[in-house]
């Protein structure tokens, strides 16, 4: 297969799954928990034969970053390099040790696409056990979910290790999820920001309407004093090429304007859903609020830097919890008379949007 069509495969064979599961959502008038707890080996073994579909690609500029991750693994002698301990370490101790041992390329990403796949499919299973099939198809008909398998593979991969983290936090499972978590910010710095809004609704503030009137705000203030912000911003060091992106005019990348509705647009319906959710249905738990405030906090700094050049790298901070934020109350919550025909429509819609955009627009 050209390497071209691996991504229009990838979502026409995810498109057709969506389809087969919304529809029978849609028409079924018995569709037991029973049965959808029991088939949850499918996800996972599907899960596992779209890590090496994943990991086994061909090297190609097709896939964006892959040829440069590939340049620098094979001109790599770990002999002779140092590792630096104040940067991302766990990610330079997973590709010196891949190189010292005398693997792949292709091995390499193999291991790399497996952590980002297996990673989130565990995470669906712990926010969503009784119904994985159907959170883990939202997974992988998010928009982002293939460009950040192949492309931004490094961010990726620590974003779906916060949601594994997250997932034990949690369950109050301490020990693990800060392990987990502090993985993800040795694979990519960037990570301390989702971490950092996990800290806050974990023991500051899980108040969703509060959550939501910030993300509003931060529409404002980006209108507003955009430019400055993202220069503020740019010092932090959540991201090591956040200082660079700023600096950049030309974000043809990601942007045909500074400010893009469109995408705004798109990172709102998490929102509607947490305001559908929580407030107008009064329906939330616990850890629907914590997943709720997180997107919110981290989508609101994407906003303020929504001007930046690569800013998608700043978004997918948010957007890896996408799937999550709105799949999670179809599954464990009653948020509605007739939810199975209305989990259904949101997954159809869910899946034709990545489709649309894919195959349409881009």
């Amino acid at each position: 297969m050209s390497p071209w069509l691996y991504q229009k495969a990838f979502l026409g064979a995810m498109a057709l799954v969506a389809l087969a599961i919304g529809g029978h959502r849609t028409t079924s008038l018995d569709y037991s928990i029973q049965e959808k707890g029991s088939r949850i080996w499918l996800p996972m073994l599907m899960c596992l034969g779209l890590s090496f579909w994943i990991g086994l690609r061909p090297i190609s500029g097709a896939f964006g970053d892959t040829v440069n991750y590939a340049l620098e693994y094979a001109t790599m002698d770990p002999r002779h390099i140092s590792m630096d301990w104040h940067s991302e370490w766990i990610w330079q101790l997973l590709m010196n040790g891949c190189k010292a041992a005398g693997l792949s390329i292709n091995v390499f990403f193999l291991i790399v696409a497996a952590g980002y796949v297996l990673s989130a499919a565990w995470a669906v299973y712990r926010f969503m056990p009784g119904d994985t099939m159907l959170g883990v198809v939202f997974l992988l008909t998010s928009l982002m979910f293939f460009p950040f398998a192949v492309n931004g593979l490094r961010n990726g991969l620590a974003c779906h290790l916060v949601l594994l983290g997250a997932s034990f936090l949690l369950d109050s499972k301490w020990l693990p999820g800060a392990l987990i978590c502090l993985v993800a910010f040795g694979i990519h710095r960037s990570t301390m920001l989702p971490i950092a809004a996990l800290i806050v609704a974990l023991f500051v503030m899980r108040n969703v309407k509060v959550s939501i009137i910030f993300w509003g705000a931060s529409i404002l203030v980006s209108l507003i004093a955009g430019g400055a912000i993202s220069g503020i911003f740019a010092g932090l060091g959540f991201d090591d090429r956040m200082t660079q992106y700023v600096a950049i005019g030309d974000m043809s990348e990601f942007s045909r304007s500074g400010f893009r509705w469109d995408f705004l647009l798109y990172s709102a319906m998490p929102v509607v859903m947490a305001w559908y959710v929580c407030i107008k249905q009064q329906a939330s738990d616990n850890w629907y609020d914590v997943l709720c405030t997180v997107y919110c906090l981290c989508n609101a700094f994407w906003i303020m830097v929504i001007r930046s050049a690569f800013s998608n790298r700043f978004a997918y901070l948010s957007w890896f919890l996408y799937p999550i934020v709105i799949a999670y109350p179809l599954v464990n919550l009653e948020i509605q008379q007739d939810q199975d025909r209305f989990t259904g429509l949101v997954l159809l819609a869910y899946a034709g949007f990545s489709v649309f955009m894919w195959f349409v627009v881009w």
